[in-house]
């Protein structure tokens, strides 16, 4: 199943220079707290590593809407069951052969429902989009307010808010008094979630004059500093609206719904230690953006810095927390994170940075952000599950994480629907990977056969050896320095016409079009800030990041991470008690479940002549940088630090 995703140039801030020219420094707390002495502890590599969740389901349905109907058409109650007892599929694949001209107009659209709803779950927005394009053709209230809520999702999936929200609005058309008031929460937290440069955008789109008047609200309420005036803001609006349908209930929510602002932010990293180039671009990511904003809209940050000993960490926890954090990025490291649990209560919202080993703590105040490649094999699943691809052949790293790619690869591809026909395995450390290749595409097969039926005829015989044929896709989750040895070794055993799925760990960071020649027509995810090419972005990344000496390395995406948890910090809570809420960042479209594990979408790129592209040439991508590019501004680094 084939699809595009529609792209749209990133704009970059404006007003960067003068906000730029006032940074302060960060104080560095240097003094170590009463540190017992123990052995140095190096972190591991877990912080490119994501617990074993299942994906977020943006396909519930609200309540009263029944996935199976009697009334339905017999497939489409089996494909509901099929859906229901966990093989979307299957459901999928018996939807599809469903002829629409066989079904009533309320079935057709419970078709599209449930077609959607398994698109979504298997992070195919843009086909859900496409599959609820058409018309709504039941007009009945239950199936019509779930349609226009699928359609609404599908476009938070693409991180469109204003076909979201207008898809929102028309919903409300079908709801009574309660369903409608949470229909407007909803509204209300989709806006609330969205920057304010992206609100400039949905006000210059055709709105009706209900979406006018929360975007107006919306704009009202985030231009003020003051979170105790919401409430007057709230009265004078409503003064002036008089006619807007918003129901007395929802402002009244709206007017109490504020948040206390955040403040004072402590960062917990291993700076002085191994890992000091991934922790120091976390941090300068965060400080870049944190230095973007006007002198009293800053967060004041302190960072602690507990080195090589990640027991340390609890300790510089708890002084954070005596020091009056309001909230905490990190620690950094499964070692460290694993020490902090066991002997804390999270007292403050905590925001992980890698995963812990036991993944059943689920507090109120804790969310993970992780940069996780077993998340990105899942999401190479999904992507060759929604291409069409059903029976494929993985070839990965005999390493600890080669392993939990493949394990998370083919488990997602196997719940959808797919199958596996075999893996091969590889010793990162070696040069030839022939045998390896020989025995996933069962050449050798192929080889003996040819050659018994030499011995048979007695004679030559002019025929040449074959790959297996019951495959239709390679899932090869490696370096980029053992890629660049195998894909060529996959051609020559007669793979050259099977596409190859990978993970972000195939592209250096740099664009090397000599060397990475080799990999050309190898797909895989990675953050818009790594491979989205045009030149607004590029110019932010060379206004943002000047001369860091990072920069065209794996250590930019831990930048582009930074930036991130900046974004989010405000929307955190938010987006955890939303789920189907979605906020476009530099690392992706981000979401956060119920266990406050925040989840990216990516874009998809394949390399062409050595170069990645985006495989998508249509993606709504609208972001965080979605003003006016600045003119002529030189490039800067990360403010000095104490």
């Amino acid at each position: 199943m084939k699809h595009s995703i529609e792209f749209t140039k990133l704009l970059v801030l404006s007003g960067l220079l003068l906000t730029l020219s006032a940074c302060q420094s960060t104080p560095r707390v240097t003094q170590k707290p009463d540190v017992p002495k123990t052995a140095p502890l190096a972190i591991d590599d877990s912080f490119t590593q994501q617990p074993d969740i299942t994906s977020i389901s943006d396909s519930s349905f609200p309540d009263g809407f029944q996935l199976v109907d009697d009334n339905d058409d017999f497939q489409l109650q089996q494909a509901a069951s099929l859906f229901q007892t966990g093989s979307p599929g299957l459901a999928l694949d018996m939807l599809d052969s469903i002829e629409d001209g066989t079904l009533t107009t309320g079935q057709r659209t419970r078709k599209r429902i449930m077609q959607a709803a398994i698109l979504l779950q298997a992070g195919g927005g843009l086909q859900a989009q496409k599959v609820l394009q058409a018309q709504l053709e039941s007009f009945q209230p239950q199936n019509a307010n779930v349609f226009y809520l699928m359609r609404a999702r599908s476009y938070l999936a693409q991180g469109d808010s204003a076909n979201a929200l207008k898809s929102l609005i028309t919903r409300g058309q079908y709801l009574t008094a309660k369903p409608r008031q949470d229909n407007q929460l909803l509204i209300w937290n989709v806006l609330t979630v969205t920057d304010s440069s992206q609100l400039t955008v949905i006000q210059q789109t055709d709105m009706t004059a209900e979406l006018a008047g929360w975007v107006e609200l919306a704009t009202t309420i985030k231009a003020s500093s003051n979170n105790t005036e919401t409430e007057q803001l709230v009265n004078n609006w409503r003064i002036h609206n008089l006619s807007h349908p918003a129901a007395a209930e929802v402002l009244e929510q709206i007017s109490r719904q504020s948040r206390p602002r955040i403040r004072r932010v402590a960062l917990l990293l291993p700076l002085s230690s191994a890992y000091e180039p991934a922790a120091s671009a976390i941090r300068d990511g965060f400080e870049i953006m944190n230095n973007d904003h006007a002198v009293n809209d800053r967060y004041q940050l302190r960072i602690y810095d507990y080195g090589r000993d990640a027991n340390a960490a609890v300790l510089y926890y708890n002084q954070a927390i005596n020091d009056g954090a309001e909230i905490i990025i990190g620690p950094l490291g499964r070692q460290a994170i694993d020490s902090l649990l066991s002997d804390n209560q999270i007292r403050v919202p905590t925001l992980l940075l890698s995963p812990p080993t036991e993944q059943n703590t689920v507090q109120d105040n804790l969310f993970q952000f992780t940069l996780s490649q077993e998340l990105e094999a899942e999401e190479a699943a999904q992507r060759a599950w929604l291409d069409g691809h059903r029976r494929g052949v993985m070839l990965f790293p005999e390493s600890a994480i080669g392993q939990r790619m493949a394990s998370a690869f083919a488990q997602r591809f196997t719940q959808l629907g797919g199958e596996i026909i075999t893996t091969e395995s590889f010793a990162v450390a070696e040069t030839d990977f022939s045998p390896a290749v020989r025995q996933m595409l069962d050449v050798d097969s192929s080889e003996q056969r040819i050659a018994e039926m030499k011995k048979l005829m007695g004679r030559k015989i002019t025929t040449e050896a074959r790959r297996r044929q019951d495959i239709d896709f390679i899932f090869l989750p490696a370096s980029n320095r053992n890629a660049r040895l195998i894909k060529p070794i996959l051609d020559f055993f007669y793979a050259f016409d099977l596409p190859v799925y990978s993970t972000s760990r195939i592209f250096s960071g740099k664009i090397d079009p000599i060397n990475d020649a080799d990999l050309d027509r190898i797909r895989f995810p990675d953050m818009p800030w790594m491979i989205a090419t045009n030149i607004e972005l590029e110019s932010l990344r060379t206004f943002l990041q000047g001369g860091w000496e990072n920069r065209e390395t794996s250590y930019n995406r831990l930048y582009g991470l930074g930036m991130d948890i900046f974004s989010i910090l405000p929307r955190l809570q938010l987006m955890r008690e939303t789920p189907v809420l979605h906020y476009q960042g530099l690392s992706g479209n981000l979401s956060i479940d119920a266990d406050g594990i925040i989840h990216r979408q990516m874009l998809w790129a394949r390399f062409k002549k050595g170069i990645p592209g985006l495989l998508d040439n249509q993606l709504t991508y609208q972001g965080r940088f979605s003003e006016k590019k600045p003119q002529g501004l030189p490039a800067i680094t990360p403010s000095t630090r104490q």
